[in-house]
């Protein structure tokens, strides 16, 4: 891969955005390759989180709008959109766990890459913003649906609205990030929590993030309820859980 680098450690796969020159701006290129990591990160039972961040100062810039402005209008714009859509799509829905390690400035594209993990951490000096409605245009890979998910909708807005860009504290405060570190702290408190993930079985991980797809989906708390209970009782009596419970037993 040219753009990214892999790498697999311990249960985790660490992506990096290696595009430093660009503050890491996402090209279509990139787009492909991150897709194609994600994959990859799915299908090896080995992996069972993934961390984005960014090489150098940067996490993520954008897009490269050297590339994306190329386009003009709805039929050249569309598909250079949705490949990117795509690849946060697939991030949103992974099967495992995702964590954005915000190494630096996440700028427009980049807190729409940042909304579609699971997690995210952040270094005290970086900044966030959803500058896209000072460009003219607004969110075009998905973020602005997610931020209004995932935070009360007068916070989103006013994030949405204002293009504002706003410090790693604020977005703690907001509720955009949940952590904040020092940047010598941010690597090492990003690999202890999802040390502590990686170090339970693969089945129940995966089984969690499938109760956080049902309720995406719309289905009743009864209908999740009801699938919730079932997933446990295909889980039930495994060979991991009875000598999970013996070694539980055996300390108590």
């Amino acid at each position: 891969m040219e753009t990214i680098l892999l790498e697999k450690r311990a249960g985790v796969a660490f992506i990096t955005l290696n595009r430093p020159h660009v503050r890491n701006a996402i090209s279509l290129e990139m787009a492909d390759e991150l897709r194609q990591a994600v994959s990859e990160c799915e299908e090896d039972d080995a992996v069972k989180v993934l961390v984005f961040t960014g090489m150098g100062d940067s996490f993520v810039s954008g897009g490269d709008l050297r590339q994306f402005m190329q386009a003009r209008g709805r039929e050249q714009a569309q598909p250079i959109l949705d490949r990117v859509a795509g690849l946060l799509g697939a991030i949103d829905g992974c099967s495992k766990p995702t964590i954005a390690m915000i190494n630096g400035h996440a700028i427009g594209g980049g807190c729409e890459f940042a909304v579609s993990c699971h997690f995210r951490f952040a270094a005290e000096t970086a900044m966030l913003g959803f500058v896209q409605i000072g460009l003219s245009i607004t969110t075009g890979w998905g973020g602005g649906s997610r931020l209004l998910d995932k935070l009360p909708e007068s916070k989103a807005l006013a994030l949405l609205l204002t293009g504002k860009r706003i410090s790693a504290r604020e977005a703690e405060r907001c509720g955009l990030v949940d952590a904040v570190y020092p940047p010598d702290r941010l690597r090492e408190e990003t690999e202890r929590f999802a040390a502590e993930i990686a170090a339970q079985p693969l089945a129940g991980i995966r089984a969690y993030l499938q109760l956080l797809r049902w309720k995406r989906d719309g289905l009743s708390l009864d209908e999740r309820i009801r699938s919730e209970v079932s997933q446990c009782a295909g889980l039930w009596g495994s060979d991991d859980h009875v000598r999970a419970v013996q070694r539980f037993l055996r300390k108590n």
